[in-house]
């Protein structure tokens, strides 16, 4: 298996049926999260949806709904205190379906996640619901910014690589080599690489400094960012929180940039919006680790074997000729 640098956990969920409660399937040991206790947001397409779905019965109005959907979840978990609130629906673009979303609390811990219900209270899943006439990488690569970003090779590559990164990853120094020695090398004006920081500040106390310092260097043009890039991770090894900024500044130095300026940015944190925009995205994608990638919209985790970053690429060519 694939090696990453993590600080959360994910979760699965299954459909239900709201005429038919069934035993709890959640563990109720008081070391898990709120979030593994209800273990919400799982992609499930509900075949029934395709032959019209609905029960058939008369239309609840919404409290009644509320109701019955919280009455079933409410039976359904084993872990005492966890309580349901249903906060809104909406059109859900299926005859005889609402969009609901649902408010799981336990304590002080709360856990937002959707769900569907046929309007008569019969048939419910959890999940999002999933378009078959949408190709799922496309649209995986249109939540993903491209435009004024770090990157390295021509724009009209046939292979796009977007790698989610923390500077103090020791996986991801291991996967910078990957795409410098082998990946680079190999594929040349083939390949795209789009570089996203993702800085795991809860685990890496250095990591969101180092993202903030490596976009003040893209403040001074994309050959500054791999600049402070390849430095930071060739001398990850010797960087503390302590000497990190003195790091970057050398670094930022032997590269020619305009080292008040550099400073300026680093010191009144300028370049956070950049930082801050790009975890955003991340935590919109799902991502929970690092590295992560997305090849032409396929996603990849872990410090990857050369072998196995290279068939990614080779795929994505093909599907491109």
């Amino acid at each position: 298996m694939a090696s990453t640098c993590s600080s959360t956990a994910s979760a699965r969920s299954a459909p239900a049926r709201l005429d038919a409660p069934r035993a709890g399937h959640y563990s109720g040991a008081s070391r898990m999260t709120l979030a593994r206790r209800v273990a919400p947001l799982a992609s499930v397409l509900l075949l029934a949806v395709a032959c019209g779905g609905a029960g058939g019965g008369p239309a609840l109005s919404d409290d009644a709904l509320s109701q019955r959907v919280v009455d079933h979840y409410q039976k359904s978990i084993s872990t005492p205190g966890v309580t349901f609130t249903v906060t809104k629906y909406e059109d859900a673009g299926i005859p005889g379906w609402r969009k609901g979303t649902m408010v799981a609390s336990l304590g002080q811990q709360t856990q937002n996640f959707g769900f569907y219900v046929t309007a008569d209270g019969h048939y419910s899943f959890r999940g999002d619901l999933i378009d078959l006439t949408v190709d799922p990488l496309e649209q995986i690569m249109r939540q993903i910014s491209l435009e004024h970003q770090p990157e390295r090779g021509p724009k009209d590559a046939k292979v796009t690589i977007v790698e989610y990164s923390d500077f103090q990853c020791p996986f991801c120094a291991r996967v910078y080599a990957t795409l410098e020695n082998d990946v680079l090398k190999d594929y040349g004006d083939k390949v795209r690489i789009v570089f996203k920081n993702f800085p795991l500040t809860s685990i890496h106390p250095w990591a969101g400094d180092a993202a903030l310092a490596s976009e003040c260097a893209f403040q001074q043009g994309n050959d500054k960012f791999w600049a402070m890039y390849n430095g930071l991770f060739s001398k990850q090894s010797d960087i503390t929180r302590e000497n990190l900024k003195d790091r970057a500044g050398d670094i930022a130095r032997d590269a020619g940039l305009d080292v008040a300026r550099f400073q300026e940015c680093f010191d009144g944190k300028k370049a956070q919006d950049a930082v801050d925009a790009d975890v955003h995205e991340a935590a919109a994608l799902g991502i929970n680790s690092t590295p992560t990638f997305f090849v032409n919209g396929r996603r990849l985790s872990g410090a990857l074997a050369p072998a196995d970053l290279k068939q990614a690429i080779d795929g994505a060519l093909g599907a491109n000729r």
